[in-house]
């Protein structure tokens, strides 16, 4: 070899760059340490996401998916002064028990944190305004405590899900100021109080806080852009508005307010809508129906309707034949009377209906009311297919052969006159 090329050698060697000691940024590190330190080491399971996590053996970002070393949980899809960060932490549904570190907010590159489906417990640590989150999911846990006011400084969140936890206390005013937010779900805790203003969230298209304790009227607190509201199983109450609630949620296809206290009239702005496609309301306190025009209804984009459990008056309502998409109505346990009309049975043999085109009942539940006279002739030839139940009303001759005449006997005749005196 000679002393040229030596010399050249060993220059290169002296000016080639030292292996770095770490290419994830250390503050994040650390982060990361407090996290699974957080976590109860019992129910980290040999085979999860947190018993590769091993600092001491290597770099988070450097050994993703080499080995078997940090081999799920985390991504690093960032570089910045020439360290990797972590941009997204999906913890596997294995298990893990213990608290949640309110390091996973320190990391300023985050944009997705997801521990669904473990045991986490005690309360969301407190947020701060330099998280970058888009997206947080901590559903099915068992975090206690209130929802912290502080969640309302990420003000980049597209996404927030605390379902399925035992948190308490009310929605925080707060949670409107995530001018971004486009997803809010909250079903299946303990919270309670009124519904908080969410006008500011111009962009949310789907919430859900059922199966909760909340109060009060809705009103107009929901924003316009919503597409999807389910609020069942809370204490709702007062009237549902027709212009306030209704009427100016232009985008709206389902909603579910069953097992309130709503009163008064059903709207029937809900009926003319130019989106709704799905409408729930049973289980509630209504006691009238106001009928659309007939234009509407025949315009009306409803595919399912139920009013079931309420304490509807008067007749059948005639307009819900002329919807064309309409397969579904439940209208079980009202005080409904009169004649079962024509345009039902017609339109639960066939596709065919007066006036136009549609598609037949799918679901005609009457059951429950004060029908009465004879069956539409047209249904007694209907064969045992889809669900159909005219059960414990006041109607002649339902003999419970008939399989839409099961499900409970008509009710006697003195039932029958005390509530309608003008029932033959």
């Amino acid at each position: 070899m000679s002393l040229t090329f030596l010399a050249l050698h060993l220059l290169l060697l002296f000016l080639s760059p030292s292996p770095a000691t770490s290419t994830t940024f250390p503050g994040d590190i650390e982060a990361l340490k407090s996290l699974k330190s957080a976590i109860d080491p019992a129910s980290i399971t040999p085979g999860s996401c947190l018993s590769t996590w091993s600092f001491a053996a290597g770099d988070p970002c450097d050994n993703l998916f080499a080995g078997d070393l940090f081999t799920c949980g985390l991504r690093c899809d960032l570089s910045v002064s020439s360290f990797l960060r972590v941009t997204d932490i999906s913890l596997d549904p294995a298990g893990y028990s213990g608290a949640l570190s309110a390091a996973v907010f320190r990391l300023p590159y985050l944009q997705s944190f997801d521990a669904s489906d473990n045991l986490l417990h005690g309360p969301i640590p407190n947020p701060t305004s330099a998280s970058s989150l888009r997206r947080l999911a901590l559903s099915s846990n068992a975090f206690s405590g209130e929802i912290p006011l502080s969640i309302g400084s990420i003000s980049s969140l597209e996404e927030l899900f605390l379902d399925n936890n035992r948190l308490s206390g009310p929605i925080p005013p707060s949670i409107a100021n995530l001018r971004n937010l486009k997803r809010l779900e909250v079903q299946s805790n303990k919270l309670s109080g009124d519904l908080p203003d969410l006008n500011g969230l111009s962009g949310l298209y789907f919430f859900d806080a059922s199966d909760n304790a909340l109060s009060g009227p809705i009103a107009d607190k929901l924003p316009t852009s919503l597409v999807e509201v389910a609020m069942r199983n809370n204490r709702l109450d007062g009237v549902l508005d027709g212009e306030a609630t209704v009427r100016r949620l232009g985008f709206l296809q389902v909603l579910d307010l069953s097992h309130n206290a709503l009163s008064g009239p059903v709207p029937s702005q809900l009926f003319d809508h130019p989106s709704l496609e799905q409408l729930t309301l049973s289980f509630n306190g209504f006691t009238a129906l106001n009928p659309p025009l007939w234009s509407g209804a025949t315009t009306s984009r409803l595919i399912a309707v139920d009013l079931g459990h309420n304490q509807i008056d008067g007749w059948l309502p005639g307009f819900m034949a002329a919807m064309p998409r309409l397969t579904a109505v439940s209208l079980e346990y009202n005080r409904f009377t009169g004649l079962i009309p024509y345009q039902y049975a017609l339109r639960a043999v066939a596709a065919a209906m007066v006036g136009g085109g549609g598609v037949p009942f799918q679901r005609l539940v009457l059951a429950g009311n004060y029908l009465y006279g004879p069956i539409p002739g047209l249904l007694m030839a209907l064969k045992q297919g889809g669900l159909i139940s005219l059960g414990d009303n006041c109607l002649f001759r339902c003999p419970r052969y008939l399989f839409f005449c099961q499900g409970g006997r008509q009710k006697s005749m003195q039932v029958c006159k005390d509530f309608n005196p003008v029932i033959p």
